[in-house]
């Protein structure tokens, strides 16, 4: 591999989006192969999408032409909300484990279905704005819309487990991802 590529913005582009490929079918086979096999590549998968979202910004690309202190306050704002939803719902998840997988409709799940994946969002967008990349701020919805179409399979499976519960909550929590919007 050439050292331009790894330099190249859509070089890591096309291997986030890989990554939720490969999500997408470790999702859907659920149950046929044992429990490491998922494991290991639920790893990989989220290690080849999140790494691929750092490394974007800091790649050479043009400017979103903002100054030097609106991007780091702006930018630290959604990178900072976004890494406070992941940890909030990922202890809430903790929680839910721990209650033997008792379904969450309150707190982070009470305002958005998928608050993971907001946070996952908010995140990436901040890191770009804060490296004031163009291209970071521009992929952000091809990660919205890949993280959009992997909540739709999950939720799938929700109501297969949970039944009514999960049909009552798609009705209380209007929303999959975005308050308010999506």
């Amino acid at each position: 591999m050439s050292c331009g590529m790894w330099n190249n913005v859509f070089f890591w582009a096309v291997v986030a989006c890989c990554a939720i490929v490969l999500e997408f079918l470790v999702f859907i086979s659920r149950r046929k192969y044992k429990r490491i096999v998922y494991a290991i590549t639920g790893i990989v998968a989220i290690l080849m999408f999140e790494v691929p979202r750092l490394v974007i910004p800091l790649l050479p690309q043009p400017s979103l032409k903002l100054s030097e202190g609106v991007v780091r306050f702006l930018g630290g704002i959604f990178f900072w909300a976004g890494v406070a939803v992941v940890l909030g719902a990922f202890v809430q998840i903790m929680q839910a484990k721990r209650e033997g997988w008792k379904l969450r409709t309150r707190g982070l799940y009470g305002v958005v279905r998928h608050p993971m994946y907001f946070g996952d969002i908010l995140w990436a967008f901040g890191w770009s704005i804060m490296h004031n990349a163009f291209y970071g701020v521009l992929l952000t919805p091809v990660w919205l819309f890949l993280r959009y179409t992997l909540a739709v399979l999950e939720e799938e499976k929700l109501l297969e487990k949970y039944k009514a519960e999960y049909e009552s909550y798609i009705e209380s929590v209007r929303n999959r991802i975005i308050p308010f919007v999506l």
